[in-house]
């Protein structure tokens, strides 16, 4: 599997179309629709880490030049650069910012399409740190091109406090480099190795976040909505 494969089952769910993000780059959602919507990126954003930090473990023992850039990635996205705020950190911040309470916060469930989200997530981990690290680079590879749209809706149109989104001002930039990490494991013998089962990671990878995304909307509408990707 090259780059362009694996880049090209974005296609399947072009999560620049979901409704989720149409709705808020476009200002048809409330303030307080987004932040029960982040809410839930906030539980998948905590859940998440034990993935990552569980698939540089793995790595450890499998390959030293991929533990080292999944090691920089879970330490980036987990630990936060230089002992600064992880990527859960900054979104908790975002949240009580703007007018989230931290029982509300504590008290947050999972809409059912993030359950199912988590539950492709943890799966494609247990795969292996391979199967892991180059689902999720090929989706921060267009993350990264969505997160200034979202910083500029933010910022823009619904006025939340000034500094509380850095998230994804941060995110733009450095998801490009976890997402070119990957892209740079793929090319490797031992993914080339792997190329069928690393096809479906990618393709699992990709239907996970357009669920996360459902359950940003659910939570955000109220509804039990699945998009199709189309």
């Amino acid at each position: 599997m090259d780059r362009t494969t694996a880049l090209s089952y974005y296609q399947l769910f072009p999560f620049h179309d979901h409704p989720l993000w149409k709705s808020i780059i476009e200002g048809k959602f409330s303030r307080e629709q987004v932040l029960q919507a982040e809410m839930q990126h906030y539980i998948r954003s905590e859940i998440g880490k034990i993935y990552r930090e569980h698939s540089a473990i793995a790595a450890k023992h499998l390959d030293a030049n991929i533990y080292e850039l999944l090691h920089q990635t879970v330490v980036e996205e987990c630990y936060g650069v230089n002992g600064g705020p992880s990527h859960a950190d900054l979104i908790k911040h975002f949240l009580l910012e703007n007018g989230v309470s931290p029982t509300d916060l504590r008290h947050a469930v999972s809409t059912p399409g993030n359950v199912a989200a988590i539950a492709i997530y943890r799966d494609i981990a247990e795969r292996g740190p391979v199967h892991h690290m180059i689902g999720a680079g090929c989706v921060e590879h267009y993350y990264s091109k969505l997160c200034p749209r979202i910083f500029d809706a933010y910022a823009n149109i619904y006025r939340f406090k000034p500094g509380s989104f850095e998230t994804y001002e941060i995110h733009g930039p450095m998801d490009e480099v976890h997402g070119e990490r990957a892209l740079e494991i793929l090319e490797s013998p031992l993914a080339q190795a792997m190329a069928n089962d690393l096809s479906l990671a990618v393709r699992d990878a990709f239907v996970a976040t357009s669920l996360h995304y459902d359950g940003m909307f659910q939570a955000a509408t109220q509804t039990q909505v699945y998009w199709s990707g189309k």
